[in-house]
């Protein structure tokens, strides 16, 4: 408790939160509709009731990652790779081989020779040499693997992007290795723009409350930050006996619970009368 308001006990020090905007503002409705000063209440009856149903956790987090993604993936980009009609024909057999398409193979192949690029200069000089190439296949690919590819061809003169696409290709053509895996974990990836949260709030949390959300992001291989921002999601999509946890959740000490309690019935008597 508190001499400044009797029946409220101390509920620690503030922590800043960060939401999207639109998860704010719903958040500050739900909490208005509430009553006053309602807000910091919710968020923590949001993280109580996250952190009795830790099972769901996993599931929910790898559920809003994967939105999170979809929403922040930047778009492929295309470029033409010219080849000689064998192998154009081994590259579109081997797609076939594993139902996928040759783009899929074609950003295995460059992820494949980005992490371990080796000794490419003179296969790459050699690309530059060879006859006999006629068809254009075009691919999709990440813009920071097409960016990466030019900046390493760029090294050894102009015009070399093309060739150097053929070394990561051949390569991938002479050594598939375990594409079945690869096509699971690699193809699909995408690059991201950061995630972005500007709408910030500051809220008091006890410190027992704390050490559960912690202790439970270390289960999880999450943290602080992404399990609020969870809480808040399921508050907002499930919100069951909301304001009776709120109210609770404020008035949490036994003296003068009941006259808060009683003036809070009276204040949300007084709106809903407004309402009409």
């Amino acid at each position: 408790m508190t001499e400044t308001r009797p029946g409220r006990i101390p509920v620690g020090d503030p922590i800043a939160l960060r939401f999207d905007p639109e998860t704010k503002r719903r958040l500050e409705e739900m909490a208005e509709g509430i009553g006053p000063r309602r807000f910091g209440a919710l968020i923590r009856v949001a993280c109580r009731r996250l952190v009795t149903q830790p099972k769901a956790v996993g599931n929910g987090l790898a559920e809003a990652r994967r939105l999170s993604e979809a929403l922040r993936a930047i778009p492929l980009v295309m470029v033409k790779i010219k080849l000689e009609p064998d192998t154009a024909q081994e590259f579109s057999a081997l797609a076939a081989e594993y139902d996928t398409m040759v783009s899929a193979l074609m950003r295995i192949a460059l992820h494949r020779f980005l992490e371990a690029p080796g000794r490419y200069k003179h296969p790459m000089l050699r690309e530059t040499d060879r006859t006999g190439l006629s068809d254009w296949v075009d691919v999709m690919v990440k813009p920071s693997s097409k960016e990466q590819i030019w900046h390493l061809a760029g090294r050894y003169g102009d015009k070399l992007n093309t060739a150097l696409l053929r070394v990561a290709l051949r390569r991938l053509l002479d050594e598939p290795g375990d594409l079945t895996t690869d096509l699971e974990t690699i193809a699909p990836l995408r690059d991201l723009r950061p995630e972005i949260y500007p709408a910030r709030a500051n809220v008091h949390f006890d410190i027992p409350l704390r050490d559960k959300l912690d202790g439970l992001a270390a289960q999880v291989g999450s943290d602080r930050a992404e399990l609020m921002r969870l809480a808040a999601k399921r508050v907002l999509d499930e919100p069951g006996m909301i304001e009776q946890a709120v109210n609770q959740e404020i008035f949490r000490s036994e003296k003068n619970k009941a006259h808060l309690m009683a003036r809070h019935a009276r204040r949300q008597a007084r709106r809903d009368t407004q309402h009409d």
